[in-house]
């Protein structure tokens, strides 16, 4: 088994990206498979990324606090589509926010993570984020 998180989440990334191309409204099945799919990742990168990964230098402190705000962000730009509230430029923003925060994630952050932690670490991420993802 590949234990890199790099590898599966630039794939979780990549589908992510493609449902919110075909985001129109929040009135659609791409928008809930969308919604469904982005805090099923929110959630993985939270409760196991976050949780296993032991951050101990204050750069790496600010980075997930940074990450964490970030998808707050995402999330209450979801809900301002749901609401129908200036929809056109919610998804603008939450696309600009989506493709920041991938971008960091996957050239920096989950990168880091694969070069760092041991692979006993490793192995556990991966698995409970197969896990989730399987669901």
């Amino acid at each position: 088994m590949n234990h890199s998180i790099q590898t599966l989440m630039l794939r979780e990334h990549g589908k992510i990206n493609l449902l919110l191309i075909n985001i129109k409204n929040s009135n659609s099945e791409e928008f809930n498979k969308f919604k469904w799919v982005l805090e099923k990742h929110i959630f993985i990168e939270e409760k196991v990324i976050f949780d296993i990964y032991n951050n101990s230098s204050d750069e790496e402190i600010e980075e997930l606090n940074q990450l964490v705000k970030d998808h707050k962000d995402m999330l209450w730009l979801i809900s301002e589509i749901e609401d129908n509230t200036e929809v056109d430029e919610n998804i603008s923003k939450l696309k600009e926010t989506l493709k920041n925060h991938s971008n960091f994630e996957d050239e920096i952050f989950y990168p880091r993570l694969d070069d760092e932690l041991d692979e006993e670490k490793k192995k556990l991420i991966v698995e409970r984020c197969t896990e989730i993802i399987r669901e």
